[in-house]
């Protein structure tokens, strides 16, 4: 006997209450724990490296939501924007870059089904910070770069921006 699974739309979705800590990925609420404090020091370090090179009202911080389609309302943990969003709206539009910042339990979904559908939605740089393997990476249409180490990587779509995986998380491995 099979089961029947009721997928949840962008319409479920803007039901929850204001600040309900969840993401509609694939039809699913997916509902996660406040992250890590090593989680909140990468994104401090990578919004103060963006901060000079982007205006204010073009920089988004979760709890921020990007309309994918019916059955996908995400939340990057940054997303530089290519146009200022209506002030009464949650959603932000297409952003140009999304950094994500990963973590044990988020790492395959944002990958796996983050990215590919980030790309195919015209996100230009979809960028993944993980701590745990001191790497960063940067997806894009055409490709992936990365860096691990002191080796540096750079945005085309942020000019002036560009960061080692050693400068973001030099204190956020465990000692």
């Amino acid at each position: 006997m099979q089961s029947m699974q009721t997928l949840f739309t962008r319409i479920d979705y803007e039901r929850l209450p204001e600040g309900f800590p969840a993401q509609l990925v694939e039809g699913q609420l997916v509902r996660e724990p406040a992250p890590l404090w090593r989680h909140e020091s990468v994104r401090v370090r990578l919004l103060r490296a963006l901060l000079p090179l982007v205006e204010d009202d073009h920089l988004g911080v979760a709890p921020i939501d990007v309309l994918v389609d019916e059955h996908n309302v995400y939340q990057p943990d940054i997303a530089v924007l290519g146009s200022v969003p209506d002030y009464d709206t949650s959603y932000v539009g297409t952003p140009l870059a999304v950094f994500e910042i990963l973590s044990p339990s988020t790492a395959s979904h944002d990958r796996d089904v983050k990215t590919p559908r980030l790309l195919e939605l015209g996100v230009r740089e979809v960028w993944l910070v993980d701590p745990g393997a001191g790497t960063i990476e940067c997806h894009t249409a055409v490709g992936v770069r990365s860096a691990h180490g002191t080796d540096s990587i750079a945005s085309d779509v942020v000019p002036g921006f560009r960061v080692s995986p050693f400068e973001l998380l030099r204190s956020s491995r465990p000692r």
